[in-house]
């Protein structure tokens, strides 16, 4: 039988509302020999809060909602886990949702957490909500909650954002392939046009025409940021002439592995690889991957530190926050003789 606070005041012989201000931690005048007394008669019955009683008066369920495109890239769920374990240092419980990158989930996921009635909301919309961004706008515009964008941003919308410059990984992730000699680079990026892709995209264009490199057509394939569409554009790419392989995310690079393993190649023997994420490195055992480092404990932190703010002070004004990511340099890009020299 669950004990209820009615139980626990009965037997200290205190009254509800004593009781219920010292299991909460709130001023009371009970002294400290009954304080006691409340904690341990607690404690005997293994008792827990109501947490829908008590938000019943406090008007707060101590819960915030996170809606992630694919829990299966490593990423999103890596910044899920750093999330979750912030918000339960902080005593918040964190409600997990996914959309399988389709804008119609999103606006289901929205409901189904407001419905629950969570204190504020973590949100990385789908790539498909880029072809969405006026009705996706309005409706987080009437949120009365509060919100933070991650990682997938709208750059004309002014609320709290926090997300990395893309381009600027892409751009470090090609300079390193073209300053190791390799001039002809195939690029795998996302399929849909979304901001993530078309920075990383510019990135990748800015460094082969900053280096004099020319950028074919056939160079530049598309994925969706999952393993299969990057063991797809590998055997498209490797097609062509190109000797590296520039991919925009971890996910699409396990599926590049896949393809070149199949067909006898090494890496960096005869192909060199730069990712982008820079998750999957304990999974690799036979090779050291050169990646872009997207700090995912960064993220959550900030992400987490943007929303609880403005759950402390509703008056603040929105966050726009670009953090930068990390070139980190491993054993999957070999030097070659650049005949341009």
């Amino acid at each position: 039988m669950k004990v209820t606070i009615k139980d626990i005041a009965r037997e200290a012989n205190l009254s509800l509302s004593a009781v219920s201000r010292v299991l909460n931690n709130k001023p009371c005048r009970v002294s400290e020999e009954k304080k006691e007394l409340i904690r341990s008669i607690a404690k005997k019955y293994n008792y827990t809060a109501n947490q829908i009683a008590r938000s019943l008066v406090t008007k707060k369920t101590n819960t915030f909602g996170l809606i992630l495109p694919d829990i299966e890239n490593i990423f999103f769920s890596s910044f899920a886990k750093r999330l979750e374990a912030n918000c339960r240092q902080h005593g918040y419980a964190l409600i997990i949702t996914n959309t399988d990158d389709k804008y119609s989930e999103d606006q289901e996921m929205i409901d189904l957490l407001l419905a629950r009635d969570v204190d504020g909301l973590f949100l990385i919309v789908s790539t498909e909500s880029y072809q969405y961004v006026e009705p996706m706008i309005e409706r987080l515009s009437k949120l009365e909650i509060p919100y933070v964008m991650v990682d997938r941003v709208y750059p004309e919308f002014d609320c709290n954002k926090v997300f990395f410059d893309h381009e600027k990984g892409a751009y470090l992730a090609v300079k390193h392939l073209i300053e190791n000699g390799h001039r002809r680079i195939g690029c795998i990026a996302n399929k849909l046009s979304t901001l993530n892709r078309d920075y990383r995209l510019d990135g990748y264009m800015k460094a082969m025409r900053e280096y004099g490199c020319e950028i074919q057509d056939e160079y530049i394939v598309e994925g969706d940021y999952r393993i299969q569409s990057g063991y797809q554009a590998a055997d498209k790419l490797l097609q062509t002439d190109i000797s590296a392989f520039f991919v925009c995310n971890d996910m699409m690079t396990l599926g590049v592995f896949r393809k070149l393993y199949e067909g006898g190649y090494l890496i960096p023997e005869d192909y060199s690889i730069v990712s982008y994420d820079n998750t999957i490195a304990p999974f690799l055992s036979d090779i050291k991957l050169t990646s872009i480092e997207q700090n995912v404990a960064e993220l959550g932190d900030t992400a987490f530190e943007v929303l609880f703010a403005q759950m402390e002070n509703e008056e603040l004004p929105a966050k726009d926050i670009c953090l930068l990511p990390k070139l980190i340099v491993n054993e999957s890009v070999q030097p070659i003789a650049d005949e341009h020299k």
